[in-house]
Order: C-alpha cells, then structure tokens, then sequence
C-alpha cells in the first residue's frame, strides 16, 4: 500500500493512508473491542431537552474582592519568584497585592490556600473547538481527519454553540484560563454568531482567530466581509467582551494557497493589526519562515504552529523578531509522521524561540496543561547522535513557562495574564497539595511540572470572577453544556448517516 495519497489536512499535509476512513463496519464501530458504548446502554437513554437556542446565560459571578491566604504563590513572575505562606489580594478583576499577611479591609472574603499551591490560570494556545463533538467518534480505520470530514457539512449553529462551550468548561474545570479558539471552518455568519455567544457565556479569556470555509477552494480568499462586520459588531468599542476575548486572523500558508492570495489576506490581517496563526505543518516541511521576515509578515504578532519540521534558519528568524511556536505536544505525537517531534522541541528551546503549548482539539488531546508539559519535559532532552546531541535540556521551570507567561506571549497579552504580577488581571488557579498524587511534597516546580494533574484543580479565578471553587465549577450550567452537547452530536450524527447513525432513536441525556 503506498504511504500516502493526494488529499491533505488543514496543514497542507497528505494524509497518510492509515488516517483515512476504512471501511469500518457499523456493527464493528459500535460492538466491536474498543468501540463505541454497546447498544444495550444505547437504548437506556431518555430522550433529550429541547436543543440549544442560543439563549445568552443568566449571567457570570461578580468580581468583587478577596484575598487568597497563607499558600505556595508561584508567581511566575521573574522578580518574586516562588514564595511561601504568601497571600494574594484581588479587587475589581485587577491583582492589587502579593506578599505574606496582608493588611485587607475588614469583611473581604478570605480563601483558605495553606494546602494548596496557588499558580496563574494556564494558557492554551490553538485549539480548534468547533470540533469537541467529535471526540469520541474515532475509532481504528476512521481516525481524526476522516471523522471531520464526514462532521463539516453538518455542523449547524447549535452545534458550533455546543461544542465551544464544552471545550471552554473543560478547559476552565482544568485550570486553563485563556484558550486560542482557531477557527479553521468558518461556515456562516450563523456559526460565528454561535461562537460569539459561546464566548462571550463562558467568561474565558480567549483570542479567536478567524479563517476560512473547511473546503473551500484554495483560490478564494477568506470572507474579508464577515470578518470586518463580526470585528465590528463584537469588538468594537462597545464589544460585550470587556477585554475578555481578542480578534484575529488564521492563514492557510502560502503553501496552501499560493503567495499572491496569501499575501492579500495577510496585509488585511496587518491592516487590521490583528494577532495571526498558520499552520506550518507537521508531517513535512511546508515552508520557511525568512520569505515571511521579507514580506514583513513575521514578528511578534505571528504564531506558528506545529512547525514540526523547521530548521535552523526558521528558528533563527523567529527568535530575531519574537514570532512564537505553539506546540501541540500530543497531536504532533500522533500527527507527525515524518518524527522529529522532540528534537524540534529541543531545537526551538535552545534557539531561544518562545514557546508555548496546544492541544490542537480534544479529539487529539486530554485537556489537561498539566499533562502537556509533563510531556514536553520527557521529550525534552538532547538525544544521542541526534542534531540535538549536547544541547541544552528542558527543565521544570521552562515548560511550566510555556504552559503560562509563553502562551500570553504568543498571543499577544502579557501585559494582561500569564504570571502573578502586581497589576495583572486575577486569571488565578488554586491546586490541593495534598492529593495523593501530590505527595510527598517537595519541590514545587516539579511538582507542577510532572506530577500534577487537572483533577487536582481545586480554584479558578478568570478576570476576578470565581469559576471553579472546592473542586466544583460554579460559573456555568454544566448540565445544560452536556445536554446540549449531546443533542447536537446526536442530531449531527443522524444527519451524516453510515458508521455515525445512532443506535437509539432518542438522544443520549447525561
């Protein structure tokens, strides 16, 4: 069988074979060793509630004042540094104080963090959330591409609605406080309307990036049109967003479609001094990065993504200009078929690129930052006879970076999250120390680094607003995200048919 075939991904890369839809039975798919939920538990389902209208949520916690007391602050910041028994003061969204025993006004709400260890809310970094109903819809012979495919001419408003705000739930239970939502099927002004709503429901920080129609011929440029009438009816100075969620632009690469169209859209996205996100592949070599120096295209308003296969000229220019890499660690693992995966970590590193980390969607990835840079510090380590051998290695503090202050970097908000600094909005996380997995304690980076875990999340505070208290997400109606969730997969299965019809004539309720 040949290795790969004429039809490519979103990142221009062929398909491998084996990533292709295979024939796969439908009684295989759902009965079969590692498959689908069987149809006895199936047919147990009730039916659904009414499915999503897109009604906006009754409204978000308040910010007010608090002060965090008496935890391990890893600041992140490189002036404080890491500090024992220290509080946290926050008022109106905006970190007011760091230190040990704070003066605060009487009758301010104290949380408890002498168990825990208090971190900034973790930043992702592309993340394609359109596709969260799609998650566990894979299976052996049918991988990621091929079920995306068979979701893109289905995916209505509700759906796009429903599945934003599972991954936004996930990421905030997680202690994620910032995600890049990379749009890379925009189909309707109906479905960007839906993510709008999701956003502006989930009281996630964010930048969403928006691109092209999912198949849409690579001769047509992205619809400058939609964009321009959602920047301005959505972030514009009356946006209902209140500095919450920031506007920008994904390219399909001038591998994709050509310098000419490539070069169009990108001195729009310049014009409009928009963040801008490519994918720059990760089962070849798509293109280098000195043309977009040139252009006038690469600087710190760039993120590249995968770059699985860039070399040293790539890396230097990004480094010269401040373009970041995001590197969705376990997608690359999985997606990458030309390898290399660690050494370009290794590489990117040691060439003082900044990098930060993805999950690229969760069909492809747990949700789960903590697992990411575990990861990456395993993989991080020069390799013997490798282009890596004698380099420098990743270590605890360098991937807890990227999973924070290199992702506010990379897209653009330093100055607003990524560390516990004085004047920095409160995107705060709080983790119990005292879990299982997380003793004996010890040193905390490490702790943090490799042995830490989303469930430990006990607190997440985005812009101020508490969202996650005691282990518990209080911030959204977490049964109507699954009851949404779950009617809109079982409404766009139906209409796909084959392998994905549902056994059961009713959708599942959770």
């Amino acid at each position: 069988m040949k290795e790969m075939n004429d039809q490519c991904d979103c990142c221009g890369d062929p398909i491998p074979d084996w990533q292709l839809k295979a024939g796969v039975s439908r009684r295989g798919l759902l009965l079969g060793a590692g498959g689908m939920l069987g149809a006895g538990m199936m047919a147990s389902y009730a039916p659904a509630a009414q499915a999503q209208t897109l009604t906006p949520s009754d409204g978000l916690p308040d910010r007010g004042a608090f002060v965090i007391r008496n935890g391990t602050v890893v600041t992140i910041d490189e002036t404080l540094g890491t500090l024992a028994g220290a509080d946290v003061y926050v008022v109106d969204g905006v970190i007011s104080d760091i230190g040990a025993n704070l003066s605060v006004p009487e009758g301010t709400e104290e949380i408890d963090a002498s168990r825990m260890i208090v971190m900034p809310g973790m930043i992702e970094t592309h993340w394609h959330t359109w596709t969260s109903l799609m998650r566990n819809l894979l299976s052996p012979g049918n991988e990621y591409f091929a079920v995306k495919r068979a979701f893109v001419p289905h995916m209505t408003p509700e759906a796009y609605y429903a599945s934003d705000m599972l991954a936004f739930a996930e990421a905030l239970n997680a202690g994620i406080t910032t995600i890049h939502n990379y749009c890379h099927h925009v189909a309707s002004p109906e479905t960007v309307e839906a993510e709008m709503r999701a956003h502006q429901d989930s009281g996630l920080r964010a930048l969403y990036t928006f691109g092209h129609r999912d198949g849409q011929p690579n001769e047509e440029p992205i619809d400058f049109a939609l964009a321009e009438q959602v920047m301005s009816d959505w972030f514009s100075g009356s946006s209902p967003f209140e500095g919450l969620v920031d506007f920008g632009y994904n390219s399909r690469g001038p591998h994709v479609i050509g310098e000419e169209l490539y070069r169009r859209e990108m001195d729009w996205a310049f014009g409009n001094d928009l963040m801008t996100a490519v994918h720059a592949g990760q089962g070849r070599r798509n293109f280098a990065a000195k043309p977009m120096k040139d252009w006038g295209y690469l600087g710190p308003k760039t993120l590249l993504v995968h770059y699985v296969h860039a070399e040293a000229e790539d890396r230097a220019v990004m480094a010269e200009v401040g373009a970041s890499l995001s590197y969705s660690i376990q997608s690359e693992l999985r997606l990458g078929s030309a390898g290399g995966q660690a050494q370009q970590l290794v590489h990117m590193f040691n060439d003082d690129v900044n990098v930060s980390l993805s999950f690229d969607g969760n069909t492809l990835a747990q949700i789960d930052m903590f697992e990411q840079m575990a990861t990456a510090w395993y993989m991080g380590i020069p390799f013997n006879g490798s282009s890596t051998e004698g380099l420098k290695p990743l270590d605890f503090p360098d991937v807890l970076r990227m999973g924070t202050i290199n992702g506010a970097k990379a897209l653009g908000i330093a100055d607003k999250t990524g560390s516990l600094t004085v004047g920095k909005r409160a995107d705060i996380v709080l983790l119990r120390a005292d879990d299982l997995n997380m003793v004996p304690n010890g040193f905390v980076d490490g702790m943090l680094a490799r042995s830490a875990r989303a469930a430990n999340v006990d607190t997440v505070i985005v812009d101020g607003r508490i969202m996650k208290r005691d282990g518990k997400i209080v911030g959204l109606d977490i049964d109507r995200i699954r009851e949404d969730v779950a009617r809109a997969t079982f409404d766009v299965r139906k209409e796909i048919g084959d392998i994905y019809m549902p056994e059961s004539t009713t959708a599942p309720t959770y």
